[in-house]
């Protein structure tokens, strides 16, 4: 079959984020023996316009869109990115007859909702590059899809059976699909992905319904071979670790970055994902001497309370030691950081700032906040929420929706934010707009002088520079919310 795979990400609340989930499936859909052409829209002025173009020059018979966030998940200017998904699907239906598939993660975050509200025959949930080839299979021998693993239909009622998951997995083949000058350009980092599923609790977190609790980790020697071979081949400045949580277990991280320290690769590498539960000295050393120049680290919170609250499995105790640690390694960091769960009070959000304003000031690290919570379909947050009566049981999840605890007045929360700010101006709110063209044009320059990504890591010092902190104090980056 002739199948055309399509990638738009409009989101830019950090950097651009390379489509390594697409890439996978497009490898394994090659492999079927399907005719696989990629359409990575990144950086098109005229998407819809490029879209309808590759439509008319490819005639395909299936297009998959693969749909990442489904929004930017900030409660203050939230950004409902299904609206973009929505628009791609709609130039399909006008200037194709093929059959449409949706994919990606925020499909199987949201299953049969999706479909509501963009407009494909199928959705696949799960890992694609096993489901994807089955459904082709299907619809090319006139089969029935109904008892494959992870599709769901639009005529047919009822939940798929449970995903698809792949006993084991090895390197994305990203460079065999896009064009990497766009992403270097705009400072992208290379994505690597060192296992899948995460046993963890969250509870607000979608990452089990995407990638499954049960973790599939990968030789570190074959994830060695990936970088050996990219960085050859296609050069990029830095690889990024995507994995939900890079560091647990922490074994098999220390084992990666031994590994590729042992080969002497000489990389610039850094990691989302970093959880204060795998942190240790030697784990930081080994990622120092493997060629991290930055992490980024997921507490949510400094309060015992709150921690309990959001189920993260370590305590307060566990987050100062991570802070002590992560200074001492000379990496930098970037903190994440959300307020407004429940159980959420004056006290506990006293506690968390009153950690970052004492613990995490210092050169090479961005603390990150969010106040509102997103909450996703499936996650025990949801559960609790609509179990009190806060969420309606008709809401539909697939917007935008925020938990915020009643015990807490969010004007309050936002002006202690902002007074937090000007104590240390390395904190950031992610409903900050007002320096992202100064960003853009110093993310430029660093590009065009060959720095290694990810540029955040100049943060701390950028906000400081005249007249960063004056403009902040003079003009308030937060107020009241947009969306409730």
């Amino acid at each position: 079959m002739r199948v055309l795979l399509v990638y738009w990400n409009p989101s830019r609340e950090l950097l651009p984020a390379p489509p390594i989930g697409l890439a996978y499936v497009a490898g394994a859909t090659r492999r079927a023996g399907h005719d696989v052409a990629f359409v990575d829209l990144l950086g098109s002025r005229r998407p819809l316009e490029d879209l309808r173009g590759h439509l008319a020059a490819r005639a395909p018979d299936v297009v998959g869109l693969s749909i990442r966030n489904i929004d930017n998940v900030v409660r203050q200017r939230a950004a409902w990115h299904l609206e973009d998904a929505g628009r791609l699907a709609a130039v399909v239906r006008e200037a194709s007859d093929a059959r449409v598939v949706l994919g990606g993660p925020a499909v199987s975050i949201l299953g049969a909702r999706v479909l509501a509200h963009v407009d494909g025959d199928f959705a696949v949930v799960g890992e694609g590059e096993a489901t994807f080839p089955r459904l082709l299979a299907a619809l090319e021998s006139g089969a029935s899809v109904g008892k494959i693993p992870g599709v769901i239909s639009r005529i047919h009622d009822g939940a798929p059976a449970e995903p698809a998951r792949l006993p084991r997995f090895g390197a994305s083949g990203l460079e065999d699909w896009i064009d990497w000058r766009a992403y270097a350009r705009a400072g992208a980092t290379w994505p690597i992905q060192t296992k899948r599923g995460c046993g963890l609790a969250c509870s607000y977190c979608a990452y089990p319904a995407v990638e499954g609790r049960a973790a599939r980790r990968r030789a570190p020697t074959d994830v060695a071979d990936e970088i050996e071979r990219v960085s050859a081949r296609i050069g990029p400045r830095a690889f990024e670790f995507v994995d939900s949580t890079f560091n647990v277990p922490p074994l098999h991280a220390e084992a990666v970055c031994a590994e590729i320290t042992r080969r002497r690769l000489r990389v610039n590498l850094t990691a989302m994902g970093v959880n204060p539960l795998g942190a240790s000295a030697r784990l930081f050393g080994g990622m120092r001497r493997a060629g991290f120049n930055s992490m980024m680290i997921t507490p949510e919170a400094a309060s015992d309370t709150m921690l309990r609250s959001l189920r993260k499995g370590f305590g307060a105790e566990d987050v100062r030691r991570t802070a002590r640690l992560a200074r001492d390694s000379g990496l930098a960091s970037m903190w994440f950081f959300m307020l407004g769960g429940p159980g959420e009070t004056r006290q506990t959000v006293e506690e968390t700032l009153s950690f970052v304003e004492r613990h995490l000031d210092w050169p090479g690290c961005v603390a990150i906040f969010m106040t509102g919570i997103r909450v996703l379909p499936g996650t025990a947050l949801a559960r609790e929420a609509a179990g009190t009566g806060g969420l309606p049981a008709e809401r539909d999840l697939a917007e935008p929706t925020f938990y915020l605890s009643p015990e807490v007045d969010e004007d309050w929360m936002l002006g202690r934010i902002n007074q937090a700010m000007r104590r240390c101006p390395a904190i950031v709110h992610a409903a900050e707009e007002g320096m992202s063209t100064y960003e853009r044009i110093v993310d430029r320059g660093l590009a065009l002088a060959g720095v290694a990504p990810p540029y955040w890591r100049f943060l701390p010092l950028l906000l400081r520079v005249p007249p960063v902190p004056a403009l902040r104090r003079r003009r308030p980056p937060l107020g009241r919310p947009a969306v409730s």
